[in-house]
């Protein structure tokens, strides 16, 4: 039990407040938090965990989630072919023909309306089922363009060395959430100690913005670490579709997932889910490392997707989840803004993009280390001067850091006096490696000219000494 205490820890949040009755291709979303989907997030926690330490890294068969799900909840749980065959009231279903190595799929039936939720690990929010047919549709209605910009924060502290905490800020009443920051107002350490997230993304049915965040601690000693979340809001433009999707990072390896928009909507916000990482290289119980899976990327991809990017280190691996945000606004499509810095080995680095252009508003933010899995993401936040700025740190080595702002038109109305000022940019990105792809190019290009030459020069004596044969027999 001690070996699973500090990624317990890890998991053991929330996994997503959805937008309220946005619609899905699976069904409905349900929004908020109540006892159905308490239940259901329970019990997709426990074999999440189970993955995580499983030498496989599976979920386990239907039959052993059964007997795990009844020793650790302490309730029935059965079996059911498919999604058509769910048995009982507030009983939970593992759903035989839906759940393999890489998918869980639990159900619920629940409530008056004996409605049936569903948790899809594949999607993430629970969701209800049986409303296809409410597929595309705005629950919320079409109310823009997007107008009256708003905005809140909230501060927050961490102490414990890999603690989580579920921060969260709410907009305005009224207001709809676009886009949320996260910074570090204790400066990230000379040894990367600091406050790192494990999930980015907007709240819907509450209207606001929520960071699971994790305190990073070589020392692994308690102390206070503050940190401010950040939400901008307007009215006019709110999401027709939230679309998930996940895959797993293994252990030593990485993985880049994208949730695409619906036809007919764009992008204009987006967010990531489920990273547990613990601090790198830390050993503990019997001297394990657990590590685990963290952010190397979250940016917008074209105008109709949301690309995040990952990598795992230590003994575990773990899921990652992509969430787009896609309305159909004449506000959109977003237009980006980019700044690229260097982070170097053991060192953190900022970059922080120019302003929107004119007629344009920054709602929301991105980052990519642009291949790399050197660095960790240590926070993206709303600065004075209506910019964006991302900050990195260079766990593993050096790498490339882009920082992107997104815009949308409509009337800037922020007053940023008390938004953080930008951090100083850091040096510029480093050109090394096409430097050496150049070279490498040329190198090739002067061995395939040598080549010929010696192919033409052999070739021409050759030439010669059949003439000279000719002659001779003449």
């Amino acid at each position: 039990m001690k070996k699973l205490l500090p990624l317990l820890l890890v998991l053991a949040v929330p996994l997503v407040a959805a937008a309220p009755a946005l619609a899905t291709p699976q069904g409905v979303v349900q929004g908020g938090y109540d006892e159905a989907t308490g239940s259901l997030e329970g019990g997709f926690k426990i074999m999440a965990i189970k993955r995580v330490f499983s030498e496989d890294e599976c979920y386990p068969p239907p039959n052993e989630i059964v007997t795990t799900l009844q020793r650790d909840l302490k309730r029935d749980v059965v079996i059911s072919p498919n999604l058509d065959s769910v048995q009982g009231t507030n009983l939970i279903n593992v759903i035989e023909d839906e759940t393999s190595c890489d998918r869980l799929v639990l159900a619920l039936r629940a409530g008056q309306k004996q409605r049936i939720f569903v948790l899809d690990s594949n999607y993430g929010p629970v969701y209800l089922a049986g409303h296809k047919d409410e597929a595309g549709k705005n629950q919320a209605g079409d109310a823009g363009p997007l107008r009256d910009l708003s905005y809140a924060d909230k501060e927050s502290e961490l102490s414990d060395p890999d603690g989580t905490s579920r921060l969260e800020v709410l907009c305005p009443k009224g207001d709809q959430p676009l886009g949320g920051g996260f910074f570090n107002i204790t400066p990230i350490g000379e040894d990367g100690e600091g406050v790192y997230s494990h999930s980015y993304e907007r709240l819907g049915a509450q209207g606001g913005f929520h960071d699971t965040a994790t305190f990073v601690s070589p020392s692994q000693k308690p102390r206070t670490r503050r940190v401010l979340i950040q939400v901008v809001c307007g009215q006019g433009m709110v999401p027709r579709a939230s679309p998930h999707a996940t895959t797993y990072v293994h252990r030593h390896e990485t993985g880049t997932v994208t949730a695409h928009c619906p036809a007919g909507t764009v992008i204009f916000s987006g967010g990531f889910q489920r990273t547990n990482f613990t601090t790198p290289g830390v050993k503990r119980y019997g001297g394990h490392i657990y590590g685990g899976d963290y952010i190397t990327e979250s940016r917008a991809d074209g105008i109709d997707g949301w690309t995040v990017s990952g990598g795992a280190t230590g003994e575990n691996g773990g899921e990652l989840t992509a969430i787009a945000y896609c309305g159909r606004d004449s506000s959109l499509p977003i237009k980006e803004v980019s700044s690229e810095v260097s982070v170097g080995e053991g060192k953190s680095a900022s970059a922080t993009t120019p302003e929107c252009p004119d007629g344009y508003a920054l709602i929301s933010g991105g980052f990519s280390f642009n291949g790399s899995h050197n660095a960790l993401f240590a926070d993206g936040f709303f600065t004075q001067g209506g910019r964006w700025a991302a900050t990195g740190y260079g766990w593993f080595g050096q790498a490339n850091m882009t920082a992107y702002g997104y815009c949308a038109q409509a009337k800037d109305t922020l007053d940023r006096s008390a938004f953080p000022p930008p951090p100083p940019q850091g040096p510029p990105a480093s050109k090394g490696g096409k430097v050496l792809l150049f070279i490498g190019v040329a190198l090739i290009s002067l061995a395939l000219l040598l080549f010929i030459r010696r192919r033409q020069v052999v070739w021409q004596r050759s030439r010669r000494a059949k003439r000279g044969q000719i002659r001779r027999r003449r």
